[in-house]
């Protein structure tokens, strides 16, 4: 962990502009079959996303690396702290975009959140991090300190479709995603005209259960009835493929 990471992480306070989730995350690569059986019982037993409804909604995130791809590196090395900074729209119509700093430590996710204008991301884009300090909270300095210090730029688009579900005990939320797809040369975050890499067979789904503290039963049971098939890739470093063709 650098410096910086352990400066913010000693002196963090809580800030009103900034949306912090800490939770336990277990992920599972599940076929289309279960994916049905899945989404027939959770419909039953968790809320649907309000953002989403019963139908769903697109996910697109614009990762960032350092000019060393350190962040890269922690992930495909599996070091036990590693972080993913992006950028995270649902359409390309949206005028508000959520800037996140994503860290893992030991088997728990922290994820950091703050909601930017889309004239603001787009200075992101370009390199004008200067922007950041514009929300004077603790993790836009954080952020605007690390990714000049580092030379972070934009490394990867990723897209997918996503189904989610709720339940305020425990913090838990469930997700299905399927359709992944990426492109490591085009970063135009609002573009409707990306060209694509199919990353995951549409017929496989990434399952993902997060909670805190405890998992209710009743999801353990569903869980139980589906033939898991194992640990899902990592969207962020399936994005990467460039660089771990020539590079890794």
């Amino acid at each position: 962990m650098t410096q910086i990471e352990n400066h913010h992480m000693e002196n963090k306070k809580e800030s009103k502009s900034t949306i912090a989730v800490s939770r336990k995350e277990i992920k599972y690569l599940v076929s289309l079959k279960d994916r049905l059986y899945l989404l027939s019982c959770l419909d039953k037993l968790l809320t649907p996303d309000a953002y989403g409804g019963y139908n769903g909604y697109s996910v697109r995130s614009l990762y960032f690396d350092s000019i060393s791809n350190i962040d890269y590196i922690e992930k495909v090395t599996k070091a036990y702290e590693r972080k993913r900074i992006r950028l995270r729209i649902y359409t390309t119509k949206d005028t508000t975009v959520k800037f996140e700093i994503k860290r893992k430590y030991y088997g728990r996710q922290l994820k950091e959140t703050i909601k930017i204008t889309k004239e603001d991301a787009i200075e992101i884009i370009n390199g004008n991090y200067e922007v950041l300090l514009k929300y004077d909270t603790d993790i836009s300095e954080y952020a605007y300190n690390l990714m000049t210090t580092n030379h972070y730029r934009p490394v990867s688009l990723v897209e997918y479709d996503r189904r989610a579900y709720t339940h305020k005990c425990f913090n838990t939320r469930i997700t299905l995603d399927n359709n992944l797809r990426y492109t490591d040369f085009d970063y135009d975050l609002f573009s409707d005209n990306v060209n694509f890499k199919q990353a995951l067979d549409k017929d496989k789904t990434i399952l993902e259960v997060k909670y805190d503290r405890f998992l209710f039963a009743q999801i353990q049971d569903i869980l139980s009835n589906c033939d898991l098939l194992g640990k899902p890739p990592s969207k962020y470093e399936t994005s990467r493929q460039l660089l771990k063709q020539y590079y890794y």
